[in-house]
């Protein structure tokens, strides 16, 4: 596990998100006026976001190409081209060593076909996290490249489990690289409430930092990301798992399926950030068996995800 990824730190918790004894604590802690904020529902917090990136609606556009066998590179040109940012992008990276062959690309066009249909969706996403996900999280204790890396560990992860299974690989990259969308919100509010100092408390996996958001806000940021997906045009295959990452085994047909792999994909990106797998849990174990994986099966994915994910961060490096 030598080239695990750094700055990524996980404390094994004992504490299931879903234990009574953790719902009563938070449904008494919620009852204190001054542990509620000014924010009571998912809708305020993701409306006090304000405008929400351009970028995101690409990628969602994107991925719907991705997945529609009727889809051409002429499509993904035509969607890339809505953004100047990303355009000069991909060109750039094209251009890269990863990729040159024979004559510079001068347009977008000559780059989509140099990368290819499915590697310029790994890029574009990949590009556009950076600038959706890569920031700090003062609330969150995570600096910008941990979390974009967290995320990209956790997309890389989801690709690989759904590819092993027969699922839409698209759909579940998508997951995993925004499973944590939502704390974007909640950071926002808690560093400008007039609280900065106050902080969510990680418990590791499978409810990393759910627990503590439950007991400030009566939601954690898996509701708030659902509905940032939502607002952002994204179908209800990726938003249906993200909502349901922290209890995939209450997800509801046909969303149960994705759900357990956005979970399994999570305990991967853990097992990568932290240098180590989670502890053993009957829960993990349980939604694991509805995929019909065992534990080793999902750590067997280990190799490749460490490759890819190095592979993502040196191409665009570039």
């Amino acid at each position: 596990m030598g080239s695990a990824l750094p700055n990524c730190r996980w404390i094994c918790s004992q504490i299931l998100l879903r234990s009574r004894v953790g719902l009563s604590f938070t449904r008494t802690t919620l009852a204190s006026p001054e542990n509620r904020p000014n924010y009571s529902t998912p809708e305020q917090l993701v409306a006090g976001m304000g405008q929400l990136p351009a970028i995101a609606q690409v990628l969602a556009r994107l991925q719907r190409l991705l997945s529609d066998t009727n889809s051409s590179l002429d499509d993904v040109t035509a969607l890339i081209r809505l953004d100047a940012a990303m355009s000069t992008r991909v060109v750039q990276i094209s251009n890269s060593a990863w990729f040159k062959r024979g004559s510079a690309c001068q347009t977008i066009d000559e780059a989509v076909n140099r990368v290819g249909f499915r590697e310029i969706f790994h890029l574009v996403s990949v590009v556009a996290s950076r600038s959706m996900i890569a920031q700090p999280l003062h609330a969150y204790r995570r600096d910008a490249l941990a979390t974009w890396r967290e995320s990209l560990a956790c997309a890389f992860a989801g690709e690989l489990l759904a590819s092993r299974l027969g699922e839409d690989t698209a759909v579940a990259y998508t997951c995993g690289l925004l499973h944590g969308i939502g704390r974007l919100a909640i950071n926002k509010y808690l560093t400008t409430s007039g609280d900065p100092g106050r902080k969510v408390t990680d418990s590791g996996f499978p409810g990393d930092f759910s627990g503590s958001e439950l007991a400030l806000f009566g939601f954690t940021q898996a509701n708030v990301g659902a509905l940032m997906l939502q607002r952002w045009t994204f179908s209800v295959e990726n938003i249906e798992p993200i909502r349901h990452q922290y209890d995939p085994l209450s997800a509801q047909e046909p969303h149960d399926r994705m759900s357990a792999i956005l979970y399994a994909a999570r305990f991967l990106r853990t097992t990568v950030c932290q240098a180590e797998p989670p502890a053993d849990l009957a829960e993990a174990d349980e939604v694991f068996q509805t995929l019909r994986l065992e534990r080793s099966d999902v750590l067997s994915c280990l190799p490749d995800l460490e490759t890819r994910i190095s592979r993502a961060v040196q191409i665009t490096s570039a």
